[in-house]
């Protein structure tokens, strides 16, 4: 019996795809993984919103813990410091809606973030519509 000698098609397509798997990983992993902890900070501040009724306040705390989470010091061209932030947003873009009937609120947040793609420079946006929801209902034990 002969051994297959070279590569096949199929072995080549399975490495393709492997590489081109990594490269999307290192380019949007970060991004997407960004992402889900501001779905995590929108479930705090539906949870919060149980106990704060003004949603001036709730919105505050939202754009308050993303600006402690994702700010990034760095240095701008001319060396002074400078602070900036990755999400691409203003407060207008949290929306918060509360029900009275059934108590509930809904949070939504849409922002904007760019992804410089390695080897290549160019530059992508990629636009996140988030949602996080919460029964504010009293508990019944």
């Amino acid at each position: 019996m002969l051994k297959p000698r070279g590569v096949s098609i199929t072995t080549l397509l399975v490495w393709l795809g492997i590489l081109a798997g990594a490269y999307f990983l290192l380019a949007f992993g970060r991004v997407y993984w960004d992402n889900f902890e501001v779905q995590g900070i929108l479930r705090q501040a539906a949870n919060e919103c149980y106990r704060q009724t003004n949603d001036s306040e709730v919105r505050l705390s939202i754009v308050n813990k993303l600006h402690a989470t994702f700010d990034v010091t760095g240095e701008d061209r001319v060396g002074r410091s400078e602070t900036r932030m990755p999400l691409v947003f203003d407060e207008g873009d949290i929306q918060i809606q509360r029900t009275e009937i059934p108590k509930y609120v809904n949070i939504w947040f849409s922002y904007q973030r760019r992804v410089t793609l390695p080897l290549i420079g160019q530059e992508r946006i990629l636009t996140f519509n988030d949602h996080a929801e919460q029964d504010l209902s009293p508990v019944k034990w």
